[in-house]
């Protein structure tokens, strides 16, 4: 009895999350190879040719020129620029509705301006609100439905799939245990018909993508919902409530003046030229610090140092790292990473990738078993 009200969830809860869990599968592997996939395709824009003796204009100056290739009231938001001597520097200006449906109403705008930073020439102009990559990965967080409905359903396919898992391991479990049954559970028979073939897909590749696989919704689930984060935190914290690091203010000023700030960043890149990205963001508070994020390891967001400096002075206001946070905060750093694959570099991209495509075929094959079912049996004639 137990049994068979495992198999009845699991059979409606896979038919009605199907759709959704294959689209973010789908679309979860481009993701895991997206930045690859850009440095392939958009190199033109990327990369800038350097001499050895050249030097960086100051930020201000490439920041000013991203801000002149953009229309009045687009507002640059953010910067990504790189230590290394062969890439351009990327200025990003977005403006969003969260709670408008739809992904082109949630965006008022959104560009990508790349700049060479030893020339200050405006290489690309991007209107990334069109942009395929970021398409994509729209598709994978909401279906470009937008924040307010999209991430809702995706999260709640995200916890769908993650009992579809649970129950799945239940169904697993032979009947009778013995090691012919396990054997079946285990490897993909030969010499079987179609039907069969498909069953033991289902079967034996649900068993060995389980644990990957619950990873990566219970990472979805921490980008879908605040209670899911908060509840990994809690459990990370050892089933304690901690106190939220908290932003420093800063000195107030409506801009962020150039003599600071061309300070900070020529004073980082010096400190951290073997980094792979600072990430910059400008707040709209005026008592917001400017805050820029350094990425230590190539396409690794949890191998970080974090500084936030007063906006007027340039003064540290306050600095940490991966190192320095713990329990919570710690496994909120890496929550990124583990979901992309991008933990452990290449290799765990790799798995990533595979464990996605394999979770894509989950509902196929689970469809194509409930429809083999719902058939009509046909019956041999005789004479």
């Amino acid at each position: 009895m137990l049994r068979k009200s495992f198999f009845w969830l699991h059979k409606w809860m896979g038919l009605i999350t199907g759709l959704v869990v294959f689209i973010v599968s789908i679309t979860g592997c481009i993701n895991v190879f997206s930045d690859e996939l850009k440095a392939f395709f958009y190199r033109d824009r990327l990369y800038v040719e350097n001499r050895p003796n050249d030097r960086f204009l100051s930020f201000t100056q490439l920041r000013g020129a991203a801000q002149n290739a953009l229309k009045p009231g687009v507002k640059i938001s953010r910067a990504e620029i790189y230590p290394g001597k062969n890439r351009s520097w990327v200025f990003r200006a977005s403006a969003t509705n969260k709670k408008a449906f739809g992904y082109w109403k949630q965006y008022k705008y959104y560009y990508r301006v790349y700049v060479n930073p030893y020339t200050g020439k405006v290489m690309y102009v991007e209107n990334t609100k069109n942009e395929f990559f970021q398409l994509v990965l729209n598709l994978h967080m909401n279906l470009l439905l937008g924040d307010s409905i999209g991430t809702m359903i995706t999260g709640i396919a995200a916890a769908c799939f993650f009992i579809l898992l649970l129950s799945g391991l239940v169904l697993w479990f032979p009947r009778k245990w013995t090691k012919k049954g396990f054997k079946k559970g285990l490897l993909l028979q030969s010499g079987v018909g179609k039907k069969r073939f498909n069953y033991d897909l289902h079967n034996v590749m649900g068993f060995y993508i389980l644990i990957p696989a619950m990873l990566i919704c219970i990472t979805g689930l921490v980008f879908a919902f605040s209670w899911a984060d908060q509840s990994v935190q809690y459990l990370a914290n050892g089933a304690k409530t901690v106190k939220k690091r908290s932003i420093p203010a800063s000195t107030a000023n409506s801009a962020y003046p150039a003599l600071p700030t061309d300070r900070v960043v020529e004073n980082l890149l010096t400190k951290h030229h073997t980094a792979d990205l600072f990430s910059i963001r400008f707040r709209e508070k005026v008592t917001d610090p400017l805050d820029v994020q350094v990425r230590l390891a190539k396409n690794r967001t949890h191998l970080f140092e974090w500084y936030y400096f007063d906006r007027n002075t340039g003064k540290l206001l306050m600095q940490y790292n991966d190192k320095t946070v713990i329990g919570g905060e710690k496994f909120r750093s890496m929550n990124y990473d583990l979901h992309t694959g991008a933990y452990a570099g290449m290799p765990s991209k790799i798995l990533a990738f595979i464990i996605s495509l394999i979770c894509a075929t989950m509902p196929v094959t689970g469809f194509i078993m409930w429809y083999n079912k719902s058939q009509p049996k046909k019956r041999k004639s005789g004479k």
